[in-house]
Formats: C-alpha cells, structure tokens, sequence
C-alpha cells in the first residue's frame, strides 16, 4: 500500500491529440483511433488526458510518428457508433475504446480494426468479444477494470466504515451489458455478508434524486455505486444527493471522490490507460489482436473524502482512515 496523499484536486490543463482529418486520409503515418464517452461540460476525458504522453514515451508522437484522432461524445451515448464508423472508414490502424460503453458500440462496427479497450467493466469472454482472456481469438483485447472482485471489496469496506449497517442500496444503469451480472454479484457478496440489499437504477440525471429517494425511503443505510460511463456523468448529482439524504457513498473509478462520494475503492486507472498504450505499441508494431491476452489490473487505490465525511456529519473509522491510500480534504 502507498503511503497516503493529501490531494488538493486542481483541474488539469487538456492537451492536443487532434491530427487533422484531411492529414489523416493522405498521411503514411499509423493512424490511431481514441473514442471516450466524455463528459457533457466538455472537460477531457482520463483516458485523453494520458493516452498521448504514454504512446509518445514509447516514441508514438502524434504528427511526427504517428497520427492520433480523438472522437468524443460529450456524454451522448447515441453518437459513439457514429463516432467509431468515421474512424472506421479513415481508416484508422487500432482502435482505442475508453471503456466498456464504448467498446461494445465498436464490436458491432467492425471485426477487422483491432480494438483495444482501455478498462472494461464488462467480462469480454461473456459478452462474446472474445474467446478467452488467453487468447482472444478475433479483433478485441485491452484491460478489465476487474470490477467482480471490485464488488466484492467495496462491501467490505462499507461493512467496516459502517459496522452498524443491515441494509445497503446498489445504484446502477441500464446503459450497458455488464449491468445485469455486475448487479448479480453485488447481490450475492451483500447476502454472505449478512446484508439486505436493493437495487435502483439512473440513466439520465433527472433520475437521480427520484432513485436515491426511494431507495431511502426503503431503508438503505449507504449506497454502493458501480462503474459505467453514463454513471461518470451522474457522479456530482449522485454525491450531492447523497450527501443531502446523510448516506455513505462508494464508488469503483478514483474521480468518484473527487465529485465528493464519501469512499472510492477502484483500480488504478491512470496506470490502465499507460498500460494500454503498451497494447498500440504492440498493435502498430504487428502483434494480433487475437493474440494479446487481456490483462487484469494489480493496482488498486482506496481514496477517503473528509470534507464529505463532515458534510455527511460522518465519523471515519480509525481502521478504515489507516487504509486509505489518497485522502481528499
């Protein structure tokens, strides 16, 4: 475990990824392809943020080696498979797909591009993206966010942080494959551990403060909250909900805390999206995508929020503060 940061979150400055289209059709440069579900407000994705540093320590440097076009869909779900077919037909050399969301729209437009997803919530073997983590066998590899055994520690965690809790709420959306399963498991780890679980479920942010609410009124003492793109554009809503209603939050990505949920236990996603750059790297230099395992994370961070913790009114367990590997005043 890292010693423990004190994070004071300062928006970080967006870089330049774009390789002009009309360059991109006549370049003999590798033509790298990075589409990101991104946010409403317009501030750069994690993923866009890193990709281009990473790709450019391993000499892929966008306009001099390699040329790099970022597609990002704002937060509107409804124009990813757009966004993918006009990188489809550039055509672009690899395909780089920020999260499950994503990569799931990218299947559906080609089985020729190798796609690389950049953290997925979604097990690719169930979903029929590949045939095994070993060796995937068609077009698509990357990095899961192993978000099963995610469940599995977060609840532990809550348990600790509030022992005294029977009932939980598990917040998730219906915009994506992995929903039904991830929700299943949660279920089951919360029935070992003796708890009453009940789910709810948002898609756009008007469903936020209804959802929370009744889950509320149902009992729920603190509320799990599982990974998906749409969700990271609900994430301040949700927290500031939260807050408002005195429950405990805990989310799977290491932003989560940062938009004030109490806890976020996640993997270390700056290090999958540098890890993912290794994936092009092989990708461009002739490796198959059906021959690249998929890859699991090893890094996992525990981020403690204390200004939610006293807005909340919440007394932070000396065990569960001794844990923390970021803490946000």
């Amino acid at each position: 475990m890292r010693r423990r940061d004190v994070l004071r979150v300062i928006p970080a400055s967006a870089f330049g990824l774009l390789c002009p289209r009309a360059r991109a059709q006549t370049s003999s440069l590798p033509r790298i392809g990075v589409v990101v579900v991104g946010r409403p407000d317009g501030r750069p994705a994690p993923l866009v943020k890193t990709i281009g540093p990473a790709l450019a320590s391993l000499g892929w440097i966008d306009g001099h080696t390699a040329c790099i076009l970022v597609r990002d869909a704002q937060g509107r779900l409804d124009q990813l498979a757009l966004l993918i077919e006009e990188l489809a037909r550039v055509p672009v050399d690899v395909l780089v797909m920020g999260g499950a969301t994503v990569a799931q729209e990218a299947v559906r437009v080609t089985r020729d591009i190798p796609i690389i997803v950049s953290g997925t919530g979604i097990d690719p073997v169930r979903a029929g993206w590949a045939e095994s983590y070993a060796r995937p066998g068609g077009n698509f590899t990357g990095l899961t966010l192993a978000n099963d055994e995610v469940i599995d520690k977060q609840l532990e965690i809550l348990r600790t942080a509030v022992p005294n809790m029977s009932h939980v709420g598990i917040l998730a959306t219906r915009a994506n494959a992995a929903t039904e399963p991830t929700t299943r498991r949660a279920e089951a780890a919360a029935a070992r551990m003796g708890l009453k679980a009940s789910l709810g479920f948002v898609l756009n942010e008007v469903d936020v403060e209804p959802e929370i609410g009744r889950l509320r009124i149902v009992g729920i003492e603190a509320l799990v909250v599982l990974a998906d793109p749409a969700m990271d554009n609900l994430r301040n809503a949700i927290a500031e909900r939260a807050i408002l209603l005195r429950l405990p939050t805990i989310g799977q990505l290491p932003f989560y805390g940062e938009a004030g949920f109490l806890l976020v236990y996640a993997a270390d996603l700056p290090a999958i999206h540098r890890r993912t750059a290794i994936f092009v790297d092989r990708i461009l230099k002739g490796a198959k995508a059906s021959e690249l395992p998929f890859e699991s994370p090893s890094q996992f961070t525990l981020t403690l929020n204390l200004r939610t913790a006293k807005n909340l009114g919440f007394d932070v367990p000396t065990s569960v503060l001794a844990q923390a590997d970021e803490v946000i005043e």
